[in-house]
């Protein structure tokens, strides 16, 4: 049986290195013509299309400009939690509750206050008009010169004296500023008494007339007047002084006595602690 050209066997596959080139075909239409490629051309390939691979696969290795640039990049900002406290909402207090205390039942103490203050007033207010008008036989303003004459300043308290009588007498009998005009009362008073105890030339209170007496007890009765109040029957009834006087009576009380020792020791120049 004839062979076949067209069937191969491996030793014709073997030797297709050593083979010419294949024969050209010399048909209708001509074909190129190819030449077989030798083991070190394909192997110059196969290692071309390993390096590709390799560089489709594998990243390029950082660069050390990237490894400094994402040194320098800050950390994220950590995260606050603010806390908001809700406030309660606002009450109202409640209304506080007054109670009214009951009113003390004072009797007659009003009654008695009134009279004292009336008294006490009425007679300084008749003192200094009678000097100032010389009515029921006074001597007026020259009868106090002549009294005061052994005074450096006898003139001027001549004058001041009933000025400040009048003053205090009006504001008893109306029961305006009861601490002040109490206080007034007392440094007039005050006066008269250091006066009158001097023209006695004694402190024996036996010996004393009543020329002596009567500003001694005037004065008496306006510190009285001055801690107990005016009372509710004047024109500062609602007042606190009026029914319960605290601080305000002391410190007219001590500013009444110390104007009375002033006008003593600098109006008459005599030193009453001598």
């Amino acid at each position: 049986m004839a062979k076949n050209p067209r069937d191969l066997t491996p030793d014709d596959i073997n030797n297709l290195e050593h083979t010419a080139d294949v024969p050209e075909y010399t048909g209708d239409n001509a074909t190129e013509v190819f030449q077989q490629p030798n083991k070190a051309t394909e192997e110059v390939h196969l290692s071309a299309d390993k390096a590709a691979q390799t560089s489709r696969t594998e990243p390029a290795p950082v660069t050390s400009a990237f490894t400094r640039e994402s040194e320098t990049i800050a950390p994220a900002a950590s995260t606050t939690y603010v806390e908001e406290t809700v406030e309660p909402a606002p009450v109202e207090p409640a209304a506080p509750v007054v109670v009214e205390e009951e009113e003390t039942r004072r009797g007659t103490t009003d009654l008695g206050l009134f009279l004292l203050r009336l008294f006490l007033g009425a007679y300084l207010i008749i003192d200094s008009v009678g000097t100032f008008f010389r009515l029921g036989g006074n001597e007026g303003i020259s009868g106090l010169e002549n009294a005061f004459a052994d005074y450096p300043y006898g003139n001027g308290l001549a004058v001041v004296v009933p000025t400040l009588e009048l003053a205090a007498g009006v504001f008893l009998v109306l029961g305006l500023l009861g601490p002040i005009a109490a206080g007034v009362a007392i440094a007039v008073t005050g006066f008269l008494a250091l006066h009158a105890i001097e023209a006695a030339d004694t402190f024996n209170v036996f010996a004393w007339n009543a020329e002596t007496w009567v500003p001694v007890m005037l004065l008496a009765a306006s510190l009285a007047v001055q801690f107990t109040g005016p009372g509710r029957y004047g024109i500062d009834a609602s007042r606190g002084w009026a029914k319960r006087p605290l601080v305000s009576s002391w410190i007219c009380a001590l500013v009444g006595l110390a104007a009375a020792g002033l006008a003593w020791w600098f109006g008459t120049g005599i030193n009453p602690f001598a």
